[in-house]
C-alpha cells in the first residue's frame, strides 16, 4: 500500500496578543520527501567534510558519489560493490553511514527487506548515550530508522516495527519522519485488526508542523492539502463545542469548506485537510479540483482581535504546481517496462499538470537518447575495487551517444482534457550494417546493452521556478526471439558459475526440508550433501566474486547443515562467517534459528549455549530476543525448583533494562507484572503497568495487561480505576478473549463502587 500522506511544513499569519492565525498549505508525496530530505542533509555533511575531514573522508565521499551515480544509471552491481568498499576500506569514516543508508534504500527498492534491515541498523552508531544526534546527521539517522521500521512492516514483523517507529514519534515528534511513522504505525494495527489503535494512529498522520520551515506557498497538484489555524481564542471555542471552519477557493472556481480539528492538547492549534485532484471544478464535492498554475486562497474568520474588532478575515495563498515524472511503460501506458527490445515500440508516459493550459489536449516534446560506455574494469585480481582508478579516471562516467530522437507526447483523457498525463512511443531499431536507416526514419538506433534515456525539462516544481531536468532510464535487452537455441551448462566464468551453484544449492535445500518434514532423514541428509558440494566451491574459491554472493553461500551452507540436523557444523559455519563479515545480520538469523530448534526440542542447555553466543557477538541485532529466550528457558527448565522463578524474573528484568526499545522489552515487563501480582505487590505491579502502557502502546498483549490492571486496581481498593480499565478493555478490544471476562466482572466493580460512594456520602451527611 502506497503512502499518500503529506506534511505541514510552514506557518503564516497575522500576530496579535490574543493569538495568531496561520494557514499552512502544502502537499508533498512520500517519494519526493525521501528524495529531497536526505539531499539537504547530505549537502550539509558534504560541506562539513570538505572543511574538516581528512583525505580519507574526501576520497570515501567521492567514491560514495560515484556509487550513487552508478545505481541511479542502472548499473546496480557495480554501485553496490563500491558502497560495500566504502564500508570495508573506511571503517572509521562517518561517510560509511551514508553508505549504510544508500545500501538500505537500494535493497528496499529491490524488495530485499531483510538485507536492508541489516545495513540500516548500523545507523544506530550515530546515537550518543548522553547527547542528541548531531543536527548534520539527524536527517540521515531518522531516515534510516524510518526505512527500518517500514521494512519490518513489509515483511509483516509488526512487533519489531512498532518500537522503531514509536521512537521516531516520541523523540522526534516535530519532524516529517514522525508524520510518516504514524501512518505505518496505523497500518501495522490495521493489519492486526486493532481498529481503534489504527484509527488513533492514522488520525495523527499529516499533523506535522515544522516551526523552522518558513512559508510554504506551493502545493503539489493531486496531493492532500492541509491548513493549520493557530489562535489563542480556540481553546475556549473547543470547550464550548464550537466548530471552526476555513474557506478554500481556487482560481478556476472550486470552493470548499474545511472543518478544523484540535491538533494539540491545549486546543490552540487546529488542523484541516482535503484531497486534491486534477480536473474541472465541482464545488461542494469535498474534493478540491485544481489545475496547474491555480492559486488556492484560504480564508479564516477571526472572531475577536486585540483592538476589539470582530469577524476579521485572515487570508493566505498557495500556488498549485506539478513536479514532472517520466516513465517507460508497456503498451497500456501504466505498467512499468523492465527493458526495451529491438524492433519493438517503447512507450513513454509523462505526468505534469503544469503543461495543461487549456481544455484541449496539449502536447510536449521529449528527447530520447541511446547511449553506451566502454567497459572498464575497476577491480584488481583479489576482487576488491581499485579506488585510485575510480577516483582518478573521470572518463569512467563519460557516455557516448549512439542515437537520439525527439518525439511528441499527447495529453490523454476525456474532453475537456485536464489529466496532465502525456503518452507517446518510439520504435527501437537494432543496429544492422546491412540495413541502413531509411530517410525520414524516426526510430531510435541502439545496440544490446545500450542505455535509453528519456529527458524533459520541468520549468516549475515544488523546488520553485527554474529548469529541472527529469529523466527516465532503461536498457536494451535484445530482441524478442522464440526460436529454439542450443545451449550448454558448463560455465567457466566464476561469477556466473557461483550464481548457478547457488540456485542449485537452494533447490537441494528445499528438497532436504521436504524430506525432513516427512520424517525421511536419510533422504534429507543426502540432499543436504548434494547442496553442500555446490556451496563449498563458492566459500573456498579464490576467484574474485561479489561479496554478497559469498555471504549468501555461507547462509545456504549453514541452512543445509541445519536441514540435516548437523547443528555443530552449522554453528561452526556461523563462527567463520562472523569473523569474515562482522557487520552482517545473517549470523544473528542463523544462530537464532538454531536456538529456536533447540528450544522446540527441549534441549535447553544447548539452546542457552547458543543464545549466550549471540549475546557475546560484538554487533548483533538479535540480542534482545536472545536475552528474552534465555529468561523463558530459565523459567521452563527450572520450573518447580526453589528460587527458579526469581532467577527467571532477573533475566526478564535484564531484557527490559538493556533493550528498552525492542519488542521484547514490553513482554519482559508483562512477565514482571505477573510476578508482582502473584506476590500481591500491587503497588509495584501498578507502577509497571503504567510503564508498559506508556513505553509500549502498540504491544500485542495490552488486552491481557488491561485485565491484570483491573485485578490490581480492584485488589488495591481503587474501584474507579478498575472500572475505567475494564471499560477501556471493552472499548479498545471488543473481540479479545479477555473481553468476556471483563463483561462478567464489570457489574461487581460497579457494585463495589456504589457501595464505596454510598459510604462516603453517609459519612458526609449530618
Amino acid at each position: 500500500m502506497q503512502n499518500n500522506t503529506e506534511t505541514l511544513r510552514a506557518e503564516r499569519g497575522a500576530r496579535r496578543t490574543s493569538g495568531r492565525f496561520a494557514c499552512v498549505c502544502v502537499g508533498v508525496a512520500l517519494g519526493a520527501l525521501l528524495a529531497a530530505a536526505p539531499g539537504s542533509a547530505w549537502a550539509a555533511r558534504q560541506a562539513k567534510t570538505a572543511g574538516e575531514a581528512g583525505e580519507g573522508d574526501f576520497e570515501a565521499s567521492r567514491l560514495l558519489d560515484k556509487a550513487n551515480e552508478l545505481i541511479t544509471s542502472g548499473e546496480n552491481e557495480r554501485g553496490v560493490k563500491m558502497l560495500e568498499t566504502v564500508i570495508e576500506q573506511y571503517p572509521a569514516s562517518r561517510v560509511r553511514y551514508s553508505a549504510y543508508l544508500a545500501l538500505g534504500r537500494y535493497y528496499i527498492a529491490n524488495h530485499d527487506q531483510l538485507k536492508a534491515i541489516g545495513y540500516l541498523t548500523n545507523l544506530k552508531g550515530l546515537e550518543n548515550a548522553t547527547e542528541e544526534v548531531a543536527p548534520a546527521d539527524r536527517e540521515m539517522y531518522l531516515e534510516g530508522m524510518y526505512l527500518e521500521g517500514t521494512a519490518y512492516f513489509q515483511v509483516r514483523n509488526y512487533g519489531a516495527a512498532f518500537p522503531i517507529l514509536r521512537k521516531i514519534t516520541t523523540n522526534y515528534a516535530n519532524t516529517v519522519w514522525a508524520n510518516q511513522a504514524f501512518f505505518y504505525i496505523g497500518m501495522c494495527h490495521f493489519a492486526q485488526q486493532n481498529w481503534s489503535k489504527a484509527i488513533e494512529a492514522l488520525n495523527l498522520v499529516g499533523t506535522f508542523a515544522d516551526a523552522d520551515g518558513g512559508v510554504t506557498d506551493m502545493v503539489e497538484a493531486g496531493r492532500r492539502f492541509y491548513v493549520k489555524v493557530t489562535d489563542k481564542d480556540l481553546p475556549v471555542l473547543v470547550r464550548l463545542g464550537k466548530q471552526t471552519w476555513v474557506d478554500v477557493v481556487t482560481t478556476h472556481g472550486d470552493r470548499e469548506r474545511l472543518e478544523c480539528m484540535p491538533l494539540s492538547a491545549d486546543g490552540n492549534v487546529l488542523v484541516g485537510s482535503i484531497a486534491t485532484e486534477i480536473g474541472v471544478a465541482r464545488p461542494g464535492d469535498h474534493v478540491l479540483q485544481v489545475l496547474g498554475g491555480d492559486i488556492i486562497t484560504v480564508r479564516y474568520t477571526d472572531a475577536n482581535t486585540q483592538d476589539g474588532s470582530t469577524n476579521v478575515v485572515r487570508e493566505t495563498k498557495a500556488r498549485v504546481v506539478s513536479s514532472g515524472t517520466l516513465a517507460f511503460t508497456l503498451g497500456d501506458f501504466e505498467t512499468p517496462a523492465v527493458a526495451a527490445f529491438q524492433d519493438q515500440a517503447l512507450c513513454i508516459t509523462l505526468r505534469d499538470a503544469d503543461l495543461d493550459v487549456s481544455d484541449a489536449a496539449e502536447s510536449v516534446a521529449v528527447k530520447i537518447t541511446a547511449r553506451y560506455r566502454e567497459q572498464t574494469d575497476e577491480t584488481d585480481t583479489s576482487g576488491t575495487v581499485d579506488l585510485k582508478k575510480i577516483l582518478d579516471d573521470e572518463s569512467t562516467h563519460q557516455y557516448k551517444t549512439r542515437g537520439e530522437v525527439t518525439i511528441r507526447l499527447t495529453e490523454t483523457g476525456p474532453a475537456p482534457v485536464h489529466s496532465g498525463r502525456f503518452v507517446g512511443k518510439v520504435m527501437i531499431r537494432g543496429i544492422d550494417p546491412e540495413k541502413p536507416a531509411k530517410p525520414g526514419d524516426d526510430a531510435l538506433a541502439c545496440a544490446v546493452g545500450d542505455e535509453i534515456v528519456a529527458s524533459y525539462t520541468d520549468e516549475l516544481s515544488l523546488s520553485g521556478p527554474g529548469s529541472h531536468e527529469v529523466t527516465a532510464m532503461t536498457h536494451v535487452a535484445g530482441d524478442i526471439d522464440n526460436r529454439p537455441r542450443a545451449s550448454q551448462d558448463v560455465v567457466s566464468d566464476p561469477v556466473v558459475r557461483t550464481r548457478k551453484n547457488l540456485v542449485e544449492a537452494s533447490a537441494y535445500l528445499e528438497l532436504a526440508r521436504i524430506f525432513k518434514s516427512m520424517g525421511l532423514m536419510k533422504g534429507a541428509k543426502q540432499k543436504a550433501l548434494d547442496g553442500l558440494e555446490r556451496v563449498d566451491y563458492i566459500v573456498r574459491t579464490s576467484s574474485p566474486i561479489p561479496s554478497d554472493l559469498k555471504q549468501q553461500a555461507f547462509k545456504t551452507k549453514w541452512e543445509l547443515h541445519m536441514a540435516a540436523d548437523d547443528f555443530e557444523s552449522a554453528i561452526a559455519t556461523c563462527g567463520v562467517f562472523n569473523r569474515l563479515y562482522p557487520d552482517s545480520p545473517l549470523v544473528d538469523e542463523a544462530l537464532m534459528g538454531i536456538a529456536r530448534i533447540r528450544l522446540e526440542n527441549k534441549d535447553y542447555y544447548e539452546a542457552l549455549r547458543v543464545l549466550k553466543q549471540i549475546l557475546a557477538l560484538s554487533k548483533s541485532q538479535a540480542k534482545a530476543e536472545a536475552q528474552f529466550r534465555i529468561a523463558e528457558a530459565t523459567e521452563t527448565m527450572n520450573a518447580g525448583k526453589p528460587g527458579a522463578r526469581e532467577a527467571a524474573i532477573q533475566e526478564y528484568k535484564v531484557c527490559a533494562e538493556r533493550y528498552p526499545d525492542s519488542e521484547f522489552a514490553g513482554q519482559s515487563l508483562a512477565k514482571l507484572v505477573d510476578y508482582h501480582v502473584e506476590m500481591q505487590d500491587f503497588a509495584q505491579a501498578n507502577e509497571l503497568l503504567e510503564q508498559v502502557f506508556q513505553d509500549h502502546p502498540d504491544a500485542a498483549f495490552l488486552d491481557a495487561m488491561l485485565l491484570k490492571w483491573v485485578l490490581v486496581a480492584y485488589s488495591s481498593g481503587d474501584y474507579a480505576k478498575a472500572r475505567d480499565k475494564c471499560a477501556q478493555l471493552l472499548f479498545e478490544y471488543p473481540g479479545s478473549p479477555y473481553a468476556e471476562k471483563a463483561r462478567q466482572v464489570m457489574p461487581k466493580i460497579e457494585a463495589k463502587l456504589k457501595t464505596a460512594e454510598g459510604g462516603a456520602a453517609g459519612e458526609k451527611s449530618p
